[in-house]
């Protein structure tokens, strides 16, 4: 070994001989001489600082050594015996953390941040992290009013910005000042000064080195080491890599942190995939997939699945029965094999109880949330309406933190004026680590929607849109027996068709559905067509009796004048035609739109001799039929709704509509989707959302009543109900058919209907009072960050980095603006420019009130001389009326002149002054021009009048000549120019108006530099009005970043006046007792029913007249149903308290002139008792036979107004415990299971 380390020794030194003889001839060695590897010792200044530097001065980075330890706690062992005197010391609470920046798809660490974290233990009475402990199993599902909701993604909370305030922060970020310090640690020289002993400690060592003759030691060695550790690169690729782009920021489930930008995104957060280009390889993008489909996806379905496998969120806008249900399913796969859990919203409780029925034959771990039923609630996929997951939300549901998908169905509901508030408090009110899944019919503004989620949640949205039908459409007229098609598959209106049906039905306006039902028409209520049909009650007789009330019911009632006024509606024979041509050319399935639920069933009974099932379909009929209503009563299977509907369906029709009882509706539903229905007559609710495709649609009528007057269909609602044509698979083409049974509808109405875009995604956003007592509870949460985050304030929210940016120009150039001085003037321009501001408002102010007086035309003559603002407000013009004023406009003849500023304080009639206002109106010819003028820019107004106006419009050479003169004198006065008597306007504020005129013209002629008028003074106001006009910008634009811009603001503050009149909160918006009441009322009407629950007059009546009572909250009335006069005298007393009630707190909401809904205006009108004696007998164990019997309303809106009441009940005994009223919880218990039961609350057919 030692040969072979000579060996290399030696040819070492031979190759530094040879480099040596190779180098300058000049060269000597000087053994004196320094060598360029070693360097003069430092001195004990430079040893002491360096030492300072190193191991005293605190550095905004962390060392390679004790990045290990950040979250690790030291350890130390307790059971040396001196270690409690040591280590005796409360544990302290750490205040702050250490957050890592990761980057890339394997999360790299690029850099780390110092973070504030929360003392103490965390629960859900006050914290709103997902980390916090667990609560009470009980409360796992539904949560609890008392708890604390999940924090809001994207939402800043006032808890946070608090925290952020307490604790400063040096330059480098870092916190520097500990919690109950004035200051921290004054690092500038103190520490090496204090820490003598130190430096002496470093020169003794120094020396002792030097002593020694160590001068070749690295004397920079621990500098070197400090600059390696503060240039620590803490990941091997620091540069940003273009996968970056598709991870999410936040923490989310199996994915790494990724933050590598935190200043604001200038860029649009909804991103529009190209669904045209085919994704090849997407079995390579996509190897694993959760789940397996047995047919090839679409390209906008493997879209949807790639981003959701790489975390992201989407919205997939497509038509009726293009397969946004498979999104659906993948994400719920998705979910089940993260181990997490995915929630299926739906706007109706019908389409939750569809889609648990089809989830349940897919996946094993389904369940579903309603508010009477609860199946499964802690699997990993559940199925709930919208309301319940917000309920959820604002309760602290601890079942949230699980949650990695949402799914939205039916997005296109935002739109429903009611309840489409509720989905844009959800999406608000998610926590940060939940994605979206939005599934929507197209809309045409599905980017803006997106946009404003994303910018809500501060995540990507992806947005696929695919206008492509699976099964392309064609649309017919039916007119006389012929189908005329209008628009075919390529959506190409055919007007030689629309021509063709015109000429068919010419001089056939008159036509009309004789005695509105022909034959059905003349039998008696009970007889052949009657409310219940061959079974009715009533025979032949001639009135018939009441009859059954099933399917057919309303085929021989009168037909409303509502109905008649809508539109002529086709006749007997028009639908049997019709369905009989349809039968032979096989379109069947089909289904009629019909908007009236009467007339569902009169046309249902039009087609009393037609079959359409063979024997073996009925006998399947009546198999399912007679198995589906086992599950009723005896005396329920015998209803007539039921009888009739079992009659209708073995023959291949049905009806659906909302007066339907809900398991008659399920039996139509899931034979109908077996094609076992070939003709069904429906609502279109049945075309919202429910999965049903059919090979026909028709529309009975294209107008329909929405509650405020009859009208056509909008597009959107044409294309949802018309996309239920076409089954995928099975049928090249849908078949869509308009029957026409008088004139056909105009050109443009039919083509916009047909073809026209959709209804756009609007705003419902508006605040309730339930909504803001909770968010007032929660106190970290601002109401006005919920505002300011809903989609209403998306534009307004979208500009603020621009108005931001506008500012910090602003400011600049107001930091470098430089004035000349002119001592003269500058003095006195604040007020020149004060006084001419508000002489200007004042004159707006008369310009813009007077028009609307009548004396305003006396000064308003033809010929009067005024001074006005062009419209560009470029300058002023000086000219005379030409004609009467009328409207909002004047028309104003002028001359030719170069203009004066329109900036410049308007006092013409003050001398001296009035030269830098007339001279540069002096006209420059006599050629007229002509102005339109508003009103408010009419800026003087002046008492002299040009005569002769009629033959100066006409252009008369002496007449214009006349005129050209007059102004002409009027522009070189130098005593100022009078203005007109505003006498004549009676009204006071106008008064004061031209009152507060006349002063500030006085206190302007006072000023001196008016007075004097010095050469500079047109330059000094230029000076100043320039900086005026920065300042105002700056300040408008501040006033639009402020939260006193959002539109809700000042409804939000009356609301909470509101509340405070009535206890709800107090002076400093601390919720009170009846607030904590009001927040268990989530169906609506808080206010009236907290009030009824405090007054404490409930708990004087027996359960079953309480629910009773509670009615009025939950049936809505209508004006064709009477209240009973009496019913029993407890019943009447209570009910007219409850309408005292409801008018003390309506006469509050008016005082402060609150929105109030149209429910809440005409509470007392509509009729809300006209179920009361329906109800109360229903909890005193009433038949359902008997009780409907008791009024005209029809059975399905009974069974839905007593399911909800259900409901409200549960509300109120919520509401009893918290106030500590044991009685009345016990009642409501007790009431609760008196109106559960039987027909009202049988199990679904899809559960």
């Amino acid at each position: 070994m030692s040969d072979t380390i000579g060996d290399i020794l030696n040819t070492l030194r031979g190759k530094t001989a040879t480099i040596m003889a190779s180098a300058d001839s000049d060269f000597e060695y000087d053994p004196n001489r320094s060598s360029e590897w070693s360097s003069t010792p430092p001195t004990h200044q430079q040893t002491q600082d360096e030492l300072t530097h190193t191991f005293l001065t605190p550095k905004p980075e962390l060392s390679r050594g004790w990045l290990k330890y950040i979250n690790e706690d030291f350890h130390v062992d307790k059971l040396v015996e001196f270690a409690p005197a040591l280590y005796g010391l409360p544990e302290a609470t750490v205040r702050t953390d250490v957050q890592f920046d990761r980057l890339g798809i394997d999360g790299h660490i690029t850099g780390y941040k110092e973070c504030t974290v929360s003392g103490g233990d965390l629960n859900n009475k006050n914290s709103m992290s997902v980390n916090r402990a667990a609560g009470s199993k009980l409360d796992f599902v539904r949560g609890r009013s008392g708890f604390m909701p999940f924090a809001p993604g994207g939402v800043d909370l006032a808890e946070k910005q608090e925290q952020g305030q307490l604790l400063h922060r040096d330059s480098h970020g870092l916190f520097d000042v500990a919690p109950g310090f004035e200051r921290g640690l004054d690092i500038v020289g103190s520490v090496a000064e204090a820490d003598s002993e130190l430096g002496a400690l470093a020169k003794d060592e120094r020396d002792e080195e030097s002593t020694t003759g160590a001068q070749g030691a690295d004397s920079g060695l621990v500098g070197e080491l400090s600059e390696q550790v503060s240039n620590l690169d803490l990941a091997g690729d620091g540069d940003k890599h273009s996968i970056d782009d598709l991870l999410p920021n936040d923490i989310t489930f199996g994915r790494a942190q990724t933050s590598f930008n935190t200043t604001q995104k200038t860029k649009d957060w909804a991103h529009v995939v190209n669904v045209n280009k085919e994704i090849t390889n997407f079995h390579e993008l996509v190897p694993q997939m959760a789940r397996e489909f047995p047919f090839e996806l679409d390209t906008f379905q493997k879209e949807a699945v790639y981003h959701l496998e790489q975390g992201d969120s989407v919205f997939v806008a497509a038509h009726t029965s293009a397969g946004k249900t498979v999104i659906a399913e993948y994400a719920i796969a998705m979910a089940q094999r993260n181990m997490t859990k995915a929630i299926y919203t739906s706007p109706i409780k019908a389409l939750s109880n569809q889609k648990f029925r089809d989830f349940k034959h897919t996946f094993d771990d389904v369940g579903i949330l309603t508010g009477d039923v609860q199946i499964n609630p802690e699997a990993s996929s559940l199925i709930m309406t919208t309301e319940i997951l917000r309920s959820m939300l604002y309760r602290g549901a601890d079942l949230i933190r699980d949650v990695e998908f949402v799914i939205f169905d039916e997005v296109h509901y935002v739109n429903d004026a009611d309840r489409g508030v509720v989905w844009e408090e959800v999406i608000i009110m998610l926590p940060e680590h939940v994605k979206f899944i939005l599934l929507s019919a197209t809309v045409p503004n599905t980017f803006e929607f997106a946009n404003w989620v994303g910018r809500t949640k501060q995540k990507d949205i992806y947005v696929i849109s695919t206008p492509k039908r699976p099964v392309p459409l064609v649309n017919y007229l039916w007119c006389k027996n012929q189908m005329i098609e209008v628009v075919d598959e390529k959506k190409r209106f055919l007007i030689g068709g629309y021509n063709k049906a015109k000429e068919i039905m010419s001089g056939n306006s008159n036509t009309a559905a004789a005695g509105r039902g022909g034959a059905a028409g003349g039998a008696g209520r009970g007889g052949a067509a009657g409310r219940g049909g061959a079974a009715g009650r009533g025979g032949n007789n001639a009135r018939g009796g009441r009859g059954g009330r099933g399917g057919a019911r309303g085929g021989s009632s009168q037909i409303t004048p509502k109905q008649q006024k809508s539109a002529t509606m086709p006749s007997k024979s028009d639908f049997v035609q019709m369905v009989n041509k349809l039968h032979t050319l096989n379109l069947h399935p089909m289904c009629v739109f019909v908007f009236s639920r009467k007339m569902c069933e009169q046309f249902a009974g039009y087609l009393q001799g037609l079959d359409f099932c063979n024997q073996k379909e009925k006998s399947e009929i009546h198999m399912f039929f007679d198995k589906a209503v086992t599950r009723l009563s005896q005396d329920d299977r015998n209803l007539p709704q039921i009888l009739q509907m079992r009659e209708y369906l073995s023959r291949g029709i049905a009806v659906h509509h909302a007066g339907l009882l809900p398991i008659v509706k399920e039996v139509v539903e899931i034979l109908f989707a077996r094609s076992l229905v070939r003709v069904l007559f429906a609502t279109e609710t049945f075309a919202m959302g429910l999965n049903l495709p059919t090979r026909t649609v028709v529309f009975a009528g294209t107008r329909k009543h929405d509650g405020t007057t009859f009208r056509t269909l909008l597009p959107g609602e044409y294309t949802q109900m018309a996309g239920r044509a076409g089954r995928r698979g099975l049928d090249k083409t849908g078949t869509v058919i308009i029957m026409v049974p008088g004139e056909v509808a105009p050109l443009d109405q039919l083509k916009e209907m047909m073809l026209g875009q959709p209804t756009r995604l609007k705003s419902q956003f508006r605040l309730t009072y339930n909504m803001i007592l909770n968010l007032l509870r929660i106190e970290a949460l601002k109401v006005e960050e919920m505002i300011k985050r809903s989609f209403s304030e998306n534009a307004n929210q979208l500009l603020l980095p621009e108005h931001e940016a506008s500012v910090k120009s602003n400011e600049t150039l107001l930091s470098k603006l430089e004035k000349v001085p002119y001592p003269d003037c500058d003095p006195y321009m604040a007020d020149v420019l004060r006084i001419g501001l508000a002489a200007r408002e004042c004159q707006k102010y008369i310009m813009t009130q007077g028009p609307k007086i009548a004396n305003m035309r006396d000064i308003f003559k033809v010929g009067r001389v005024v001074i006005f603002d062009l419209a560009d407000g470029s300058s002023r013009r000086i000219g005379f009326i030409s004609r009467p004023v009328i409207g909002e406009s004047a028309s104003i003849l002028a001359f030719p002149c170069a203009g004066s500023s329109t900036t410049l304080p308007l006092f013409p009639q003050q001398p001296g002054y009035c030269r830098l206002i007339l001279q540069p109106l002096i006209p420059s010819s006599g050629k007229l021009e002509m102005y339109a003028v508003k009103i408010p820019d009419l800026v003087f107004i002046t008492k002299y009048i040009i005569n002769n106006v009629r033959d100066v419009a006409r252009y008369d050479k002496q007449a214009v000549d006349d005129a050209f003169q007059n102004i002409n004198k009027i522009c070189r006065r130098s005593g100022g120019v009078a203005e007109c008597s505003w006498d004549r306007l009676k009204e006071l504020e106008l008064q004061q108006k031209c009152q507060e005129k006349i002063h500030l013209e006085i206190e302007f002629s006072q000023i001196p530099c008016v007075k004097n008028l010095p050469a500079n003074f047109l330059k000094s106001f230029k000076q100043e009005y320039e900086e005026y006009e920065i300042r105002k910008k700056i300040s408008d634009l501040r006033q639009t970043l402020s939260d006193q811009n959002l539109e809700l603001l000042p409804d939000y503050e009356q609301r909470v006046q509101v509340l405070k009149d009535l206890n709800y909160v107090d002076d400093k918006n601390i919720v009170l007792l009846k607030g904590r009441v009001a927040c268990e009322i989530n169906s609506g009407f808080e206010l009236f029913i907290s009030e009824l629950v405090l007054d404490n007059f409930l708990g004087d009546y027996e359960p079953e007249e309480i629910v009773a009572l509670l009615s009025a909250f939950v049936y809505e009335g209508s004006k064709d149903v009477e209240e009973p006069i009496t019913v029993t005298p407890r019943l009447d007393k209570g009910r007219e308290r409850i309408k005292q009630l409801v008018g003390h707190v309506t006469d509050v909401l008016e005082h402060r002139q609150v929105i109030m809904t149209s429910d809440e205006q005409q509470f007392l009108e509509r009729g809300r008792f006209g179920l009361i004696e329906v109800v109360y007998e229903w909890a005193r164990g009433m038949t359902f036979e008997a009780i409907s019997e008791l009024t005209s309303v029809q059975e399905g809106i009974i069974v839905r107004v007593i399911s909800r009441l259900d409901e409200v009940c549960r509300e109120v005994r919520n509401a009893a415990r918290i106030i500590g009223d044991a009685t009345l919880q016990d009642k409501m218990e007790t009431a609760q299971e008196r109106i559960k039961r039987d027909i009202i609350f049988c199990a679904s057919l899809y559960l």
